[in-house]
């Protein structure tokens, strides 16, 4: 088998392994902080779409046409309308290179093949990298420059600053009134395009929105009712505490990702959730003390801590908690009386201390769940 055969076979085994698009991304986020502030599905997208188009290349042996090109041309522009410097971008695009390439060179050292007769086919995929990172920086730089002649990209970039902690100054040259008071909005979009119809369906009054940290954002005084998308809308506050909103507003985004919420949720509802995944070591401390009798491999318990996780949801009505899982009452207080039994769940709690008390145990409930995932069938 030829070296190049050898190359191919490896590189086919490789595109077909979800796993070496995670650890590519992975090495991207870690060279590049920008990039790890966003969205990991917006940067798995384009990497996905990068390593497609050079595997092709060079398995197919076509090259890298026009086409292939415009690729990199969309990563550059996404990213420069995200904010992202152009030296962040290509720390990612390194790193990913190099994590591919370290990859390829360790398998085929595996295979017995010799770096000597690897020269002509990695001087070849070298290549393609090459041009896609040329055609990056062309393109982030054209975007750049247009840019920097729109007065919308003016005020996104000073709204940027602000969240960004920057002086107050900067509310003004976003176009905020410093004496009003602001909407903090964050959803989980990070493709422009697709914010841009995010954007025109909330329907803003007023204010400025555009790509922070790869998301889309939105300082309004007048929140959506309703989004077809998550939304995470923080309390009305005056443009210099916007920035410890918004850092707030990151934390329940992903907390709110985490549970699988949708719509438009009010930073303050989502209080507890974000202050229980601050700690997650706690909750896994927590889990281990109080649920120690439940065995994470038997379904039946985790059925058990399932229908707890509900019933301290509707406050302790098993009613309420039958409804929601769609069972009899009856079958509710058995599932209990069964946890019980393994657990302290059922223990009085001291005098006054009955919410600190349904609070712990959710928290525990909800640190045993997650390190023991359902299994996959």
């Amino acid at each position: 088998m030829t070296e190049r055969a050898v190359l191919r076979r490896l590189m086919e085994k490789m595109r077909a392994d979800p796993r070496t698009l995670e650890a590519v991304v992975a090495a991207a986020r870690a060279q590049s902080p920008p990039i790890a502030a966003l969205p990991v599905q917006e940067v798995r997208r384009h990497i996905a779409a990068l390593l497609a188009v050079v595997s092709a290349a060079f398995i197919d042996e076509s090259g890298l046409n026009e086409d292939d090109a415009r690729v990199a041309d969309r990563l550059a522009t996404d990213r420069a309308l995200q904010g992202v410097p152009l030296a962040a971008l290509l720390d990612g695009f390194q790193a990913a290179r190099s994590h591919v390439m370290t990859r390829l060179l360790n398998e085929a050292r595996s295979a017995g093949v010799s770096l000597d007769g690897l020269i002509d086919e990695l001087m070849e995929l070298d290549a393609y990298a090459n041009g896609l990172q040329n055609r990056l920086i062309h393109a982030f730089r054209e975007t750049e420059l247009s840019l920097a002649h729109s007065a919308h990209a003016a005020r996104v970039q000073a709204l940027r600053d602000l969240l960004g902690g920057g002086p107050v100054s900067c509310a003004v040259d976003a176009g905020l009134d410093v004496r009003r008071r602001y909407h903090c909005l964050l959803t989980d979009v990070g493709d422009p395009r697709e914010a841009r119809r995010v954007e025109a369906a909330l329907g803003l009054a007023d204010g400025v929105s555009g790509l922070v940290d790869g998301r889309l954002c939105a300082v309004t005084t007048r929140p959506p009712g309703a989004a077809a998308t998550l939304v995470v809308a923080g309390p009305a506050v005056r443009p210099g505490e916007l920035a410890e909103v918004y850092r707030l507003g990151r934390s329940a985004l992903a907390s709110a990702r985490r549970r699988g919420l949708e719509g438009v949720w009010e930073l303050t509802a989502l209080a507890v959730p974000v202050a229980l995944d601050a700690h997650p070591a706690l909750g896994d401390l927590l889990a281990r003390e109080q649920l120690a009798g439940l065995d994470p491999e038997d379904g039946f318990h985790r059925l058990l801590a399932e229908t707890a996780v509900v019933y301290l949801d509707h406050g302790g009505r098993a009613d309420q908690t039958a409804a929601a899982l769609h069972v009899h009452p009856n079958t509710v207080k058995h599932r209990l009386r069964r946890l019980a039994a393994l657990t302290g769940f059922a223990d009085p709690v001291p005098p006054g201390e009955a919410l600190t008390g349904a609070l712990r145990w959710r928290w525990a409930l909800q640190a045993w769940l997650g390190r023991f995932p359902e299994p996959r069938g």
